[in-house]
Protein backbone atom coordinates (compact mmCIF):
# COMPACT_ATOMS: atom_id res chain seq x y z
CA UNK A 1 0.00 0.00 0.00
CA UNK A 2 1.51 3.44 -1.11
CA UNK A 3 0.94 6.60 1.24
CA UNK A 4 -1.48 7.95 -1.54
CA UNK A 5 -4.04 4.85 -0.49
CA UNK A 6 -3.26 5.60 3.07
CA UNK A 7 -3.66 9.28 2.77
CA UNK A 8 -7.16 8.60 0.73
CA UNK A 9 -8.53 6.33 3.63
CA UNK A 10 -10.27 8.59 6.01
CA UNK A 11 -9.62 6.78 9.49
CA UNK A 12 -13.51 6.63 10.18
CA UNK A 13 -16.31 5.75 8.02
CA UNK A 14 -18.58 8.04 9.68
CA UNK A 15 -17.73 10.66 12.51
CA UNK A 16 -15.13 10.22 14.61
CA UNK A 17 -16.04 7.34 17.48
CA UNK A 18 -19.99 8.09 16.40
CA UNK A 19 -19.72 11.50 17.88
CA UNK A 20 -21.12 14.62 16.52
CA UNK A 21 -21.33 18.47 17.16
CA UNK A 22 -24.38 19.86 19.07
CA UNK A 23 -24.87 23.37 19.18
CA UNK A 24 -27.30 25.14 21.74
CA UNK A 25 -27.30 28.66 20.66
CA UNK A 26 -30.53 29.57 21.07
CA UNK A 27 -32.99 32.11 19.07
CA UNK A 28 -33.50 34.22 22.00
CA UNK A 29 -29.27 34.74 22.54
CA UNK A 30 -29.12 35.45 18.62
CA UNK A 31 -32.01 38.27 19.23
CA UNK A 32 -30.36 40.06 22.16
CA UNK A 33 -26.76 39.51 20.76
CA UNK A 34 -28.18 41.99 17.84
CA UNK A 35 -29.74 44.13 19.21
CA UNK A 36 -26.58 44.53 21.59
CA UNK A 37 -24.25 45.06 18.52
CA UNK A 38 -26.70 47.36 16.99
CA UNK A 39 -26.29 50.11 19.40
CA UNK A 40 -22.64 49.15 20.02
CA UNK A 41 -22.14 49.98 16.31
CA UNK A 42 -24.52 53.17 15.91
CA UNK A 43 -22.65 54.61 19.37
CA UNK A 44 -19.16 53.91 18.02
CA UNK A 45 -20.55 55.20 14.37
CA UNK A 46 -19.87 52.15 12.64
CA UNK A 47 -16.52 50.46 14.30
CA UNK A 48 -18.45 48.19 15.99
CA UNK A 49 -20.38 46.28 13.08
CA UNK A 50 -16.37 45.08 12.76
CA UNK A 51 -16.07 44.02 15.91
CA UNK A 52 -19.79 41.84 16.15
CA UNK A 53 -18.85 39.43 13.45
CA UNK A 54 -15.92 37.94 15.36
CA UNK A 55 -18.46 37.83 18.96
CA UNK A 56 -21.23 36.16 16.96
CA UNK A 57 -19.00 33.41 15.21
CA UNK A 58 -17.45 33.01 18.74
CA UNK A 59 -20.66 33.00 21.07
CA UNK A 60 -21.57 30.13 18.75
CA UNK A 61 -18.49 28.37 19.14
CA UNK A 62 -18.40 28.41 22.00
CA UNK A 63 -22.22 27.16 22.77
CA UNK A 64 -21.41 23.97 21.10
CA UNK A 65 -20.60 20.75 22.53
CA UNK A 66 -18.86 17.53 21.03
CA UNK A 67 -21.94 14.95 22.13
CA UNK A 68 -20.82 10.98 21.94
CA UNK A 69 -23.08 7.50 20.79
CA UNK A 70 -24.40 8.08 24.16
CA UNK A 71 -26.14 11.50 24.08
CA UNK A 72 -23.75 12.70 26.42
CA UNK A 73 -21.29 15.75 26.38
CA UNK A 74 -17.64 14.50 25.64
CA UNK A 75 -16.32 18.24 25.52
CA UNK A 76 -17.19 21.54 24.69
CA UNK A 77 -15.59 24.29 21.60
CA UNK A 78 -13.85 27.29 22.91
CA UNK A 79 -12.92 30.07 20.96
CA UNK A 80 -9.44 31.88 22.30
CA UNK A 81 -9.77 34.72 20.42
CA UNK A 82 -8.46 37.73 21.92
CA UNK A 83 -9.25 41.62 21.80
CA UNK A 84 -5.57 42.21 20.41
CA UNK A 85 -6.12 39.49 17.58
CA UNK A 86 -9.39 41.21 16.40
CA UNK A 87 -8.01 44.76 16.40
CA UNK A 88 -4.89 43.41 14.09
CA UNK A 89 -6.98 41.38 12.14
CA UNK A 90 -9.48 44.15 11.84
CA UNK A 91 -7.25 47.01 10.74
CA UNK A 92 -6.13 44.72 8.35
CA UNK A 93 -9.33 44.31 6.87
CA UNK A 94 -10.69 48.26 7.04
CA UNK A 95 -7.39 48.38 4.45
CA UNK A 96 -8.47 46.48 2.06
CA UNK A 97 -11.57 47.09 2.14
CA UNK A 98 -10.86 50.84 1.41
CA UNK A 99 -8.14 49.79 -1.36
CA UNK A 100 -10.67 47.40 -2.61
CA UNK A 101 -13.71 50.46 -2.59
CA UNK A 102 -15.27 48.00 -0.40
CA UNK A 103 -15.33 44.74 -2.61
CA UNK A 104 -12.88 43.12 0.30
CA UNK A 105 -16.42 43.10 2.59
CA UNK A 106 -17.49 40.33 0.91
CA UNK A 107 -14.51 38.21 2.11
CA UNK A 108 -14.16 39.85 5.56
CA UNK A 109 -17.21 37.38 7.33
CA UNK A 110 -15.69 34.35 5.83
CA UNK A 111 -11.93 35.07 6.95
CA UNK A 112 -13.71 36.00 10.46
CA UNK A 113 -15.06 32.70 10.62
CA UNK A 114 -11.77 30.95 9.45
CA UNK A 115 -10.10 33.54 11.99
CA UNK A 116 -12.48 31.95 14.71
CA UNK A 117 -11.92 28.62 13.67
CA UNK A 118 -8.36 28.46 13.77
CA UNK A 119 -8.25 29.74 17.69
CA UNK A 120 -10.55 27.19 18.42
CA UNK A 121 -9.92 24.23 20.70
CA UNK A 122 -11.55 21.11 22.21
CA UNK A 123 -11.80 20.99 25.93
CA UNK A 124 -13.16 17.90 27.38
CA UNK A 125 -16.09 17.73 30.24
Amino acid sequence: MSNTDVAATPPFKTQPFGATLRCEYSLMEAVGYIILWVIISVLTLGIGAFFAVYYFYKSIINKTYLIGRDGQRIARLECELNLAEMIGHILIWILISIVTLGIGLVFYVFRTLRLCFNKTRLVYI
